[in-house]
C-alpha cells in the first residue's frame, strides 16, 4: 500500500484573530491555510502583502483561496450580464489569491441549484467554458490553478450542475488546460452520489488540485469532522496515496470539540483523528 504523500491545511475562518489561527497551526504542525475573501475583506495590496509575509515568517503558506460564491457569482449563468459581472469579480479575487501566494483558487462552477439536465446541460457547459477562457489569462499571470469544486445535489431531487461524476468526466474530456483542475469535496460528493461518491473522485483523476475534507450523514452539508459521518475515508485516502498527491489537504471543518472559541487541544485531537484515519486506510 502507498504511503501518505500529503500534508494538512486548515481553513483560516474559524478565528477572527490571525494570531489564534497561527497558534492552531503551530500546535498541530500544520503549515498551510485556505483563506477566504472574509480574511482579507477591505485589504489594500500592502495589507495583503503584509499578511502573506506574516504567515510566511511563521512557516505557513496560503495553499488555496476560496473564490466568492454568492448569488451574483455564477460563472455559468445563462444571463450574460450576470455571467460577465461574475467573471470580472472572480478575476479581481484571483489576483488577490496570487498576491497571497495561493496555488489553487477554489471555484464553484455554478451557484444555480436547479437540475442541470432539465435546463439544458450543454448550456451550463457552454457558459462555464466561456467564463474560464476569460479568467485564464488572469490565473496564469497570478500563478493560480482554477480548481472546480464538485457541488451538492441541489434542489428537486438532485442533478445540479457539477454534482455528478458524468458532468466532471465530460468536463475533463472537453476542457484540458493545466491551469484548470478540480477540488474534491468529500461532503458534497456523499450528498450527491451516496455509496458512489468515489466515482466523482475517479472522474477527477490526477487533475485533483485541492481537497475539502468534511463529513456528514449524506443528508446535509453539516461539515462534521472527518470520521464522524458516512464518508468512505479509506477510499478517499487510498486514492490520494495512489496518485501521489503531494500538496496540502484541507480539513474544511472546525475541530470536533468545544466551540466557538476552539481550544488548541481540539485542533490537535482532530489532526490525530485524521492521521489515524489515514493510517488505517493505507494499512489496508
Amino acid at each position: 500500500m502507498n504511503d501518505k504523500t500529503w500534508t494538512w491545511a486548515f481553513v483560516g475562518i474559524f478565528y477572527d484573530d490571525i494570531e489564534r489561527t497561527v497558534a492552531a497551526c503551530h500546535a498541530c504542525g500544520v503549515k498551510a491555510l485556505e483563506l477566504h475573501p472574509q480574511n482579507v475583506s477591505g485589504f489594500r495590496d500592502a495589507e495583503i502583502d503584509a499578511l502573506r509575509q506574516r504567515l510566511a515568517d511563521e512557516g505557513i503558506a496560503v495553499s488555496s483561496f476560496h473564490l466568492p460564491f454568492l448569488a451574483a457569482d455564477d460563472i455559468a449563468s445563462f444571463y450574460e450580464t450576470t455571467r460577465r459581472a461574475a467573471v470580472e469579480h472572480m478575476i479581481q479575487w484571483i489576483k488577490v489569491a496570487g498576491r497571497l501566494g495561493a496555488r489553487v483558487g477554489v471555484q464553484h462552477p455554478t451557484v444555480n441549484r436547479d437540475p442541470a439536465q432539465e435546463n439544458g446541460l450543454d448550456r451550463y457547459f457552454a457558459q462555464l467554458y466561456r467564463s474560464l477562457e476569460e479568467m485564464l489569462p488572469a490565473a496564469r499571470d497570478a500563478g493560480v490553478v482554477i480548481g472546480l469544486e464538485n457541488m451538492t445535489p441541489g434542489e428537486s431531487g438532485g442533478g445540479r450542475f457539477f454534482s455528478e461524476a458524468a458532468h466532471i468526466s465530460q468536463f475533463a474530456r472537453e476542457f484540458d488546460d493545466p491551469q484548470v483542475g478540480f477540488v474534491y469535496d468529500t461532503g458534497h460528493a456523499l450528498m450527491s452520489a451516496g455509496p458512489q461518491a468515489l466515482e466523482i473522485l475517479e472522474a477527477m483523476g490526477e487533475r485533483v488540485a485541492a481537497w475539502h475534507l468534511a463529513d456528514n450523514a449524506g443528508d446535509r452539508d453539516s461539515h462534521l469532522a472527518p470520521g464522524r459521518g458516512a464518508v468512505d475515508w479509506d477510499g478517499v485516502f487510498r486514492f490520494a496515496a495512489r496518485i501521489g498527491f503531494s500538496g496540502p489537504v484541507t480539513m474544511e471543518t472546525a475541530p470536533w470539540g468545544p466551540g466557538p472559541d476552539y481550544a488548541l487541544e481540539t485542533w490537535q485531537n482532530s489532526v490525530r483523528e485524521m492521521d489515524e484515519l489515514v493510517r488505517r486506510a493505507l494499512a489496508g
